[in-house]
């Protein structure tokens, strides 16, 4: 028992601390992210693809197209656009080529998304540009070979907070875009309401205030149209990650948006970005469905 004063629900300032690391329950993280980056570039040498497609005018505003073949009927393949996570300061899209393989062999362009990261940005930039490489991709899917009418987004972490955030972006208003053009989304292991964050030990290099803290909560600014979103997160995760996920999720759900949740048994954080690669697992299976992806076994 504490004595330290709540910071956050009934969190003291150490404890919510920990919440927001994942590492104290999986102290060998950097080992999953040294398998991610050398199967990705096993990846990139397998896999036909374009690297370092620039879609912004900075140096970190890149893509990686990973093209799925058409269908046997000829219609161009969807696309999934892939955003990585890394508490916004780490990795980059060089570490996630490994899940294009699943993606393709189900008959799904993968296009892996590098953006700026913390602290050489604050979030609201970090937040344009994976807006920005959203719309470049929905402009130049055609080109590339994929449908742009069967756009997917998808992220872990803190690529699952971005997800969040496309999600509930007014694309007319604010791009000049359909505002239904992302036609689902996956969100695995996100942050939904930054208020936490900003509270935590995080906003030393996070840096939000009250503003930024507001205009880059998803779960404060859901629409009254959403595309359809799988809301994913492991069970051997900080209990402050799984409740951002549920609240998230139970929100849409209260507001009659098509939700599918996943709760995936005896994952923990990092475990569940893996899950991108496993096309057994739920998660998955969901996604391609949701994507209408037929016989994928046969696929592999």
């Amino acid at each position: 028992m504490t004595n330290k004063p709540k910071v956050w629900l009934d969190y003291d300032q150490d404890q919510l601390n920990d919440q927001y690391n994942q590492r104290i329950l999986v102290p060998n993280a950097n080992s999953y992210m040294e398998r991610n980056h050398v199967e990705s570039a096993e990846v990139r040498d397998l896999l036909t693809c374009q690297i370092d497609v620039p879609y912004g005018p900075s140096e970190f505003e890149k893509i990686d197209i990973f093209p799925a073949p058409p269908s046997a009927n000829g219609k161009n393949p969807p696309v999934v656009i892939y955003f990585h996570g890394g508490a916004w300061t780490r990795w980059h899209k060089d570490h996630n080529s490994y899940q294009a393989k699943s993606f393709v062999g189900a008959g799904a362009t993968f296009v892996s998304v590098n953006f700026a990261l913390l602290p050489q940005v604050d979030m609201d930039e970090l937040i344009r540009q994976c807006r920005a490489a959203t719309a470049w991709v929905y402009k130049n899917a055609a080109d590339f070979g994929a449908d742009p009418e069967r756009l997917y987004v998808a992220g872990h972490s803190s690529g699952g907070h971005e997800v969040g955030l496309l999600a509930v972006t007014d694309w007319e208003r604010d791009w000049g875009l359909p505002a239904d053009f992302i036609r689902g989304a996956v969100a695995a292991s996100g942050m939904y309401d930054l208020e936490p964050v900003r509270l935590s030990s995080r906003n030393e290099y996070v840096k939000l205030d009250m503003g930024m803290t507001a205009r880059n909560s998803a779960q404060r600014q859901i629409r009254d149209e959403m595309p359809p979103m799988i809301i994913a997160y492991g069970e051997g995760e900080q209990v402050e990650f799984r409740r951002q996920s549920m609240e998230f999720a139970a929100e849409l759900r209260r507001r009659g948006h098509a939700v599918q949740e996943f709760d995936l048994p005896g994952l923990n954080h990092f475990d569940v970005a893996q899950q991108f690669d496993n096309p057994d697992g739920p998660l998955l299976k969901a996604f391609f469905a949701m994507m209408g992806l037929q016989d994928i076994q046969k696929e592999r």
